[in-house]
């Protein structure tokens, strides 16, 4: 019985590498689509491991055929276009926001991302089939190469780390916490190597050793798990005497117009308003919480002054202008404003830094012009990047680094050092892509930041869950993105400094490679050793 369930196991691999063509190409394409059933909401990591799989037997087909680059390029890109548009389709949403005039764009996000992004892993597939060797020692060169084009993609043309292969684990859950000191890089370098191990038993060549990627896979994320459960168990729980009001707004974002703007700041100010503000620090709304100049509108300000109680702080989300002789700056900012005995005033200031490509900044805009586009956004015509990452001091608070929306899927962005801030506020405004898995991948990102830095993070956001992170990337208290809410939160204090956060991902990287050139060259000579017998 077992020797036909071999047989037939057998025979459905064979079968698998015997497809050649556009066969295989739709096969890999639906086979990466839902491999992203592995990242949030769903953490289906099974889903992952058959699709890694199933890649490496296909390029290890591809290996043997006449253009080995060619095909493997192919194979490996029809993967990942079918696993970045699993991925990112929910883009696509953002062009219905304003669909009178971008609807007809709503092909670019579903074809030109993914494809671009997928041409990384074709990159990576190409050198593989051309590269790899025979045997178990094959998984070792696959991790490598395919960590390597993630972290490229992650930096190149502004970078877009979204849904690294690391991902996959829920921050806050044990394994997770390994980010602390290797990064969601490294986590993602371990699971390209784990997840991928199980085609090594697959293989017709290695012997014995077949079975070792798997076995140190299983050790490793054993280790992961130990020293994830014992860091959680042992976890800080000292408080600041710190309390913030984090207000969010379950509004979408066609609803989000100038005209619409006192409607809206008037539900904004019910929530503030409500009992308890009197032993809240500061108020945080998000970005883009009024769709309006807000820091020049009159009746807006007015507003503001004539409502909030004396002594109050505000945090809020603006798109805000600095004119000039030969032309105006829009910047989207985070305002720290203090209002006192009826008048407001501006305590801080930071402009963030990476812009959204396509939503708030355009690299190609020379291009999209000639097709009558420049940016999705709504408040200005573009906007300007700040001029850094920054940690705002505000009297008799704790220092705090701003991470705007798409700020906080890039790791080590806030500062360090002396400017090493208390904890990370994370502004965001996700109603651009609906009730979709964008706002949920986003939020599991976001939490990846708390556990790299050791820093809890407060999280205020629109159609996105607003809450408490901690220092674990645990979500403390999270509200539903799909309610009005106001919540009152104590921030914990920070951790030392922890591993990633100090030292980023050169140490990882070195002792990866040392560790994994031993174990090739162990299972090279292992399997040299097999095959003289």
């Amino acid at each position: 019985m077992i020797s036909g369930l071999q047989r037939r196991a057998q025979g459905l691999l064979d079968g698998w590498a015997g497809l050649s063509g556009w066969k295989m190409g739709l096969a890999l394409f639906v086979t990466g689509l839902v491999s992203v059933l592995a990242h949030a909401p769903f953490f289906f990591q099974l889903a992952l491991i058959a699709g890694l799989v199933l890649l490496v037997l296909a390029l290890d087909a591809s290996a043997k055929t006449a253009r080995p680059h060619r095909s493997g390029f192919w194979r490996g890109w029809c993967f990942g276009a079918g696993y970045f548009l699993g991925g990112t389709w929910w883009v696509a949403n953002a062009f219905l926001v304003s669909a009178e005039e971008h609807v007809w764009l709503i092909w670019a996000p579903l074809t030109l991302l993914p494809g671009g992004l997928a041409l990384f892993w074709g990159l990576a597939a190409s050198l593989y089939a051309r590269l790899a060797p025979d045997g178990p020692s094959r998984i070792g060169l696959f991790a490598i190469l395919f960590t390597a084009v993630e972290m490229a993609r992650s930096v190149m043309l502004s970078g877009f780390p979204w849904n690294l292969a690391g991902h996959v684990f829920e921050a806050g859950t044990p394994v997770s916490q390994a980010a602390s000191y290797i990064g969601a890089a490294g986590l993602s370098a371990f699971v390209l190597y784990a997840f991928a191990s199980p085609a090594a038993l697959l293989g017709r060549a290695g012997g014995w050793t077949r079975a070792v990627p798997v076995l140190v896979s299983l050790t490793l994320l054993a280790g992961m798990w130990t020293h994830g459960s014992w860091r959680l168990a042992n976890a800080s729980t000292e408080m600041t005497d710190t309390r913030l009001r984090l207000v969010q707004l379950a509004i979408p974002q066609e609803e989000k117009r100038h005209a619409n703007r006192l409607a809206i700041l008037d539900r904004y100010m019910e929530l503030t308003l409500s009992p308890g503000l009197e032993d809240v620090d500061a108020v945080v709304w998000p970005e883009g919480a009024i769709p309006t100049l807000m820091l020049e509108d009159t009746r807006v300000l007015i507003r503001l002054e004539d409502s909030l109680p004396s002594g109050t702080r505000l945090w809020a989300g603006v798109t805000r202008r600095d004119r000039f002789p030969e032309g105006e700056l829009y910047y989207n900012s985070l305002a720290a404003m203090h209002f006192e005995d009826g008048a407001g005033a501006v305590e801080a200031i930071y402009d963030k830094v990476r812009l959204v490509p396509f939503g708030e900044g355009n690299p190609v805009q020379l291009i999209t012009g000639l097709f009558g586009f420049t940016t999705l956004s709504m408040n200005a015509p573009y906007y300007t990047p700040g001029p850094g990452p920054q940690t705002l001091q505000i009297a008799g608070l704790p220092a705090f680094a701003p991470l705007i929306c798409y700020e906080v899927i890039f790791p080590r962005f806030a500062p360090r050092g002396d400017d090493r801030p208390v904890f990370l506020l994370n502004v965001s405004n996700d109603s651009w892509y609906g009730n979709s898995a964008g706002p949920r991948q986003h939020l599991n990102q976001a939490r990846y930041r708390a556990i790299e830095e050791g820093l809890p993070m407060a999280r205020a956001a629109t159609l996105g869950s607003s809450g408490l992170i901690d220092a674990y990337g645990r979500g403390v208290r999270l509200l539903d993105p799909q309610t009005d809410d106001a919540l009152d939160i104590d921030m914990p204090k920070a951790l030392q400094p922890v591993a990633y956060a100090v030292h980023g991902d050169l140490p990882w990287i070195a002792v990866s490679l040392l560790l994994l050139a031993c174990l090739q060259s162990g299972l090279h000579l292992a399997s040299a050793r097999t095959r003289r017998r």
